[in-house]
């Protein structure tokens, strides 16, 4: 399989070297594949969402996940600011959010999941989501996918942009990005720092009688630096880029054990995540070769003591160093009329030192990807592709998609996506070697999707809509879910087979005239997520919703500005959410349904731009994870000066 691999790559570099010989006269704007297809343009398969670069400014100085809570269909799961915060994508779990940084895999080796409050939103230039069979070239997003991508700048000139945010519970932010885009060379470093006492004010219900507390042990500090470099060379791109980030967060009590002072608890984590990139462009397609090494290292703590007699009650130390390589050749060719083809050949290498395990742990995935995509006849667009996978030597098995795209000839407006999708995803390494429990004889899980998306769009004028609808059924086999056993310890097995399935309607409309300019944007999404294996029947759950994921979650956003000023007002709510499928256990009872609204004015003056914001305005108190609060009302002022 090595002489192979090397084979595949020796051949890969040898069409790069070629194409550098034989066609360096060709200049980069030239290519453009997609400029005869206009009509294709048109009609993509409706298995993504970009988020619109308005949001992403409005949100630049918050983390990943309070942007997808208020401006996406994914569900997350938070334990509050400085706490985790993890994605539900149509009813599956975190370890079924695939997270993508420039097409590298961000989930954690170990975890097998992304912590979406470490993620500042300043640090990406594009984020968008994939579902279905949007999410075939890799393996892991059973749900769906997260894209965070940083874009090429060439011949924009200096940029200086620095931004000061201060809000309630001493909040402080500092961001800066500076650089320079010339016409071959460009850099570019942004640098930032978020503190925070997080000493919010909340009612305790877990106390008798309740009683309005404030939040202890939760300060934190995040603090990162993201240089970036690219070169122009005729038709080629080479792009250096290292993200380089600290994480330090105490972790408060939960709300039943406030009154034990003896206790600590902490994370200090921190990663350096590397890649150079080499993009060749001829007149016909283009080669991306990409090189990555992310090396990570996440140290958790809980101390807790006896209040009487000062013995330790609980000890862990759990101290985790991970390597990760990543080896991506992509292609990308036209063929025939409006056919092209698209093929990836990925090689991830995964070492884990930690002490929770019995040694290194190590895992190779060598990955192989192919994608056709045209028109087999007018008003329509089908994309087939395949992916073959071999993880530590044995094949994993070929994985196919196929998505059809028809738009009504009578009526252009109007467009569908049909898609069935196969992908699976391998168990995390602390799923096969956490001591003690681990499982080694883990079998990947396997899921199928089929999902139907309708879209009308229309522009009249000054006015602009995208309304989109659609349904999708997904079963997952050989779900892992960790049991518990006689010998007071847990163990993953594969005992689940869980059948999830929903509706989701997505909502983009803008309308400028002269001074005004108004947008407005929404998701709703209705989800069922069941248990349906002969284990949950046995245990009674069979057919009951999956803990943590509401079946309602809905969001909107209104932005309007009239010359130099903007306001906007954000809605979010979260249904009800069960906390334990037995009815019997004292703490199973359900999360009630909530619903927040946050507000924002600003004004730009010359080069400054100043910015208000009241977050959760009605002062609601809720909990998004059992015995976790959530902060009430809560302000923050920013101040911008953009050169």
């Amino acid at each position: 399989m090595n002489r192979l691999f090397r084979a595949i790559v020796t051949l890969f570099l040898g069409l790069l070297f070629k194409q550098l010989q034989a066609q360096d006269t060709i200049v980069l704007q030239s290519v453009d594949v997609t400029a005869e297809r206009i009509g294709v343009e048109e009609l993509k398969p409706l298995v993504t969402k970009k988020l619109d670069t308005l949001v992403l400014q409005s949100m630049s100085t918050s983390n990943m996940a309070d942007l997808l809570i208020q401006h996406s269909p994914v569900f997350i799961k938070t334990y509050g600011p400085g706490g985790v915060s993890t994605a539900s994508f149509r009813g599956t779990t975190a370890s079924h959010t695939l997270v993508l940084w420039n097409g590298f895999q961000l989930n954690a080796p170990s975890l097998g999941q992304v912590d979406f409050s470490t993620i500042p939103v300043f640090l990406a230039d594009d984020v968008s989501l994939n579902w279905g069979s949007g999410t075939s070239n890799n393996s892991g997003g059973l749900g769906g996918a997260v894209n965070i991508d940083n874009t090429h700048h060439f011949g924009d000139g200096f940029l200086l942009d620095l931004k000061q945010t201060y809000g309630s519970f001493n909040t402080w932010g500092s961001f800066l990005t500076v650089g320079n885009y010339g016409k071959k060379f460009s850099f570019r470093v942004k640098a930032y720092r978020n503190s925070s006492d997080n000493d919010y004010e909340y009612m305790n219900s877990a106390v008798i009688p309740p009683q309005k507390m404030k939040q202890i042990h939760a300060e934190y500090v995040d603090y990162g630096v993201m240089p970036e470099v690219s070169f122009l060379l005729g038709n080629n791109i080479l792009t250096v880029s290292s993200w380089n980030q600290w994480n330090d967060r105490n972790l408060p009590p939960i709300m039943p054990n406030v009154f034990n002072v003896n206790s600590e608890e902490w994370t200090k984590d921190n990663f350096s995540r590397n890649f150079v990139s080499f993009k060749t462009f001829w007149e016909t397609g283009n080669l991306e070769l990409k090189s990555a090494a992310f090396v990570e290292n996440q140290r958790y703590f809980l101390l807790t003591r006896n209040p009487v007699t000062d013995d330790t009650v609980t000890y862990i130390n759990s101290d985790n160093h991970a390597l990760i390589l990543h080896q991506i050749a992509n292609l990308e060719q036209h063929l025939y009329k409006t056919w092209s083809l698209k093929a990836k050949l990925q090689w991830d290498y995964e070492q884990v030192r930690s002490n929770n395990y019995i040694g290194e742990k190590y895992r190779n995935v060598v990955s192989a990807y192919a994608a056709i995509n045209g028109d087999p006849f007018k008003c329509a667009n089908l994309n087939l592709t395949a992916r073959f996978d071999m993880t530590d030597g044995k094949p994993m098995g070929l994985f196919p998609t196929v998505t059809f795209s028809y738009q009504l000839p009578f009526y252009k407006a109007v467009s569908f996506t049909l898609g069935y999708s196969h992908n699976y995803r391998n168990p995390s390494l602390n799923d096969l070697y956490w001591y003690p429990g681990g499982n080694p004889d883990l079998l990947p899980e396997d899921g199928r999707t089929v999902d139907l998306a309708i879209k009308f769009g229309l522009q009249e004028g000054p006015f602009k809509l995208d309304l989109r609808t659609g349904v999708y059924f997904s079963n997952v086999k050989n779900w892992i879910q960790w049991m518990p056993t006689s010998y007071r310890f847990w163990v993953p097995e594969n005992v689940a087979k869980v059948y999830a399935r929903g509706i989701e309607n997505h909502l983009d409309a803008a309308f400028v005239q002269g001074n005004w300019k108004i947008t407005l944007s929404g998701n709703y999404v209705f989800t069922v997520t069941t248990d349906e294996s002969e284990k949950a029947e046995q245990q009674g759950t069979k057919g009951k919703q999956l803990i943590y994921i509401p079946r309602h979650h809905a969001n909107a956003f209104l932005n309007t500005q009239w010359k130099t000023w903007n306001l906007s007002y954000t809605f979010e709510f979260t249904g009800r959410r069960s906390t334990s499928y037995s009815e019997d256990q004292f703490f199973a009872y359900d999360l009630p349904p909530y619903t927040l609204h946050h507000i924002a004015i600003g004004k730009q003056i010359k080069k400054f731009r100043i910015e208000l914001r009241c977050n959760n305005i009605f002062d609601t108190q809720y909990q998004n994870v059992i015995w976790r609060p959530m902060p009430g009302r809560s302000f923050e002022a920013l101040v911008e000066y953009r050169f």
